[in-house]
């Protein structure tokens, strides 16, 4: 059976089709809801699904039952903090690997190396530059790959 001039360009462009791409999730976590807020509107510009939780808890149930790209989490929130939700996050084996990116207004080395030790991937101090928490992001994003899985 022969194939059409037509149909043959129809199987062959069908065949370099790819699979659409899922929007990469970040979850924020911040007591803030103006904190919230600000992150929501830059990562949303930048074509990220965004998700928030309130305090530490909500952000370990959110991750856990959401699998997102990245977390941007404060360290400093009610309920639970940010460094034990990391650890719970860690512990959960289908999120151990999920990337945690701190942003907190607590400056000082032992903050950052507490932060860290928990299983933070980054940790920047607030106020952020806009550049700095897309830059931050994307990074996450990109190294994961779970954007790429659909």
């Amino acid at each position: 059976m022969q194939h059409s001039p037509s149909e043959h360009r129809q199987e062959e462009s069908g065949s370099r089709r790819r699979k659409p791409r899922r929007v990469p999730t970040v979850v924020i976590a911040d007591d803030s809801v103006v904190q919230r807020m600000m992150a929501r509107a830059m990562l949303e510009a930048e074509g990220y699904r965004v998700l928030e939780a309130a305090d530490g808890r909500e952000v370990v149930d959110l991750v856990h039952h959401t699998h997102p790209d990245v977390v941007v989490m404060d360290v400093a929130m009610p309920r639970m903090d940010g460094v034990t939700a990391a650890r719970r996050i860690r512990t959960e084996a289908d999120d151990a690997d999920v990337p945690i990116v701190f942003l907190s207004a607590l400056s000082a080395r032992i903050d950052r190396e507490s932060a860290l030790a928990a299983g933070g991937n980054d940790y920047l101090v607030k106020p952020v530059a806009n550049q700095d928490l897309i830059r931050a992001v994307q990074r996450f994003v990109e190294r994961s790959g779970r954007a790429r899985e659909a």
